[in-house]
């Protein structure tokens, strides 16, 4: 076995050690909209069906609210529940998050609820808290598969530098928002194992000029990602982008203009489905969102300052933070020197790509891959925290941009191993992994586990 091989196994190892000591250590249904995401999960597994708002189950909300007593989720959620406790979740007040965020009321259907109900079915009889472990569990594993992307992937780009891709891929082993997100119950970790996915055979497809399976590929992978979560939808203006591109770079060959053919229909029938879907009720939330939008963009009246008083930069700093470290409901953040010195580095690595010695060995198509996908999915998410301001306040977290997290990653560890000479390189990247273990283990010695059992 070669030895890269083997420091894989080694990270897939510690994710899934990781992933598990984060879903038990986190109290039950402290982790942003779990409880709405796992009665979608729980009403599959024992209804058998897909369910819609009228399969609500009064059994499981009784269920629910009692478990929410017994785990004291008023208190770490700073949302005191009623002294006295109500028979319906509609019952709560309104400022309750769990009263908030259903989505099996919303109709808001995740393909991830699916995988996640797969788990629940051996353990249907048991308590709902080892339901909830159970679900946390399918999460967990659909880490460990991001994990083994991100090094193909990494290895693509990288083939003459497998210690790169392996401090790639390391260095989103020991993100601790990404492994706290992703072993709790929700729709986003099949969003991003998806993304990421397809972007790996993009990769693969610049790289080695594949055939039309990849396709096949890419288009199941970006219609499961979207289905999973609304965050993968950058894959769509990608994918046809980056089409576009392939074909040219071939030539007018007759099978090219066929391709070229195929992709005005496919987006034809895209728009086609666009319009229709505009009449559903979740188009129809989506459209008044982006009217909303389009007309605080034109007054500008409040577009830099929300109802709480908190300017846009704030807003995206605050996305900064959680993009790294706020658990529980967003309740927990961490100090802020870490946050400083977090930007420091991204600041550093900038520098990096624009200063630093560029070793030519990823192709520029590659390049394009990754940074598209950052760029429209960046973008997406400023667009989005506008929308989401028109109704009051800015709406914005970091685990909106995990689908994003390789590329991300990619550009950070590139730039600041672009900075030092090969004589420093191997130090310098030893103290950068280093120090992300010890904010990691730092996060969940100073913060998690005294916040919650001390």
């Amino acid at each position: 076995m070669k030895t890269q091989h083997r420091w894989l196994l080694l990270l897939l190892g510690i994710t899934l050690v990781r992933g598990l000591l984060y879903a038990a250590l986190t109290p039950p249904w402290q982790a942003p909209d779990e409880t709405g995401h796992f009665e979608y999960v729980w009403s599959i597994a024992h209804q058998g069906h897909l369910p819609g708002p009228e399969d609500a189950s009064p059994f499981f909300e009784r269920e629910l609210l009692s478990s929410l007593y017994e785990w004291r989720y008023g208190d770490y959620t700073g949302r005191v529940l009623p002294e006295r406790m109500p028979p319906r979740l509609e019952e709560l007040p309104s400022s309750i998050f769990v009263q908030r965020s259903r989505t099996l009321l919303s109709g808001r259907f995740s393909v991830n609820y699916l995988w996640a109900a797969i788990f629940l079915l051996p353990v249907r009889q048991q308590e709902l808290v080892m339901q909830l472990y159970a679900a946390r569990f399918s999460s967990v594993l659909l880490n460990v598969g991001i994990l083994w992307i991100a090094f193909v992937l990494f290895s693509a780009l990288l083939p003459t530098s497998p210690h790169l891709a392996l401090w790639m891929t390391a260095a989103i082993v020991f993100s601790p928002q990404h492994t706290f997100v992703n072993s709790t119950v929700g729709d986003g970790p099949l969003a991003e194992l998806m993304a990421s996915w397809v972007l790996l055979e993009w990769v693969r497809l610049f790289r080695h000029d594949v055939g039309i399976w990849t396709f096949v590929g890419i288009a199941l992978g970006t219609l499961f990602g979207i289905w999973s979560k609304a965050t993968a939808a950058f894959l769509l203006p990608l994918d046809l982008g980056l089409a576009v591109v392939w074909a040219l770079r071939r030539g007018p060959g007759a099978w090219n203009r066929r391709l070229l053919l195929t992709l005005l229909i496919g987006g034809g029938g895209l728009a086609l489905g666009l319009w229709l879907w505009k009449d559903s009720p979740l188009g129809v939330v989506v459209s008044d969102k982006l009217v909303q939008g389009v007309h605080s963009l034109a007054t500008m009246d409040m577009l830099w300052t929300d109802v709480r008083g908190i300017t846009f930069g704030e807003a995206l700093l605050g996305a900064h933070e959680s993009f790294w470290a706020n658990f529980g409901w967003m309740a927990l953040p961490v100090h802020g020197r870490w946050y400083g010195a977090l930007l420091l580095l991204a600041g550093l690595s900038l520098m990096g790509w624009i200063w630093g010695e560029s070793k030519g060995e990823v192709p520029w198509r590659c390049f394009g891959v990754l940074g598209g996908a950052l760029a429209l999915a960046v973008g997406i998410f400023i667009w989005t925290a506008i929308l989401g301001q028109s109704s009051g306040y800015y709406q914005v977290q970091g685990r909106y941009l995990f689908p994003v997290l390789i590329p991300y990653t990619f550009f950070l560890v590139e730039g600041w191993e672009r900075i030092f000479s090969v004589r420093v390189r191997w130090p310098v990247m030893g103290m950068f992994l280093l120090g992300l273990i010890i904010f990691d283990v730092w996060c969940l010695l100073r913060y998690l586990l005294p916040y919650f059992y001390l």
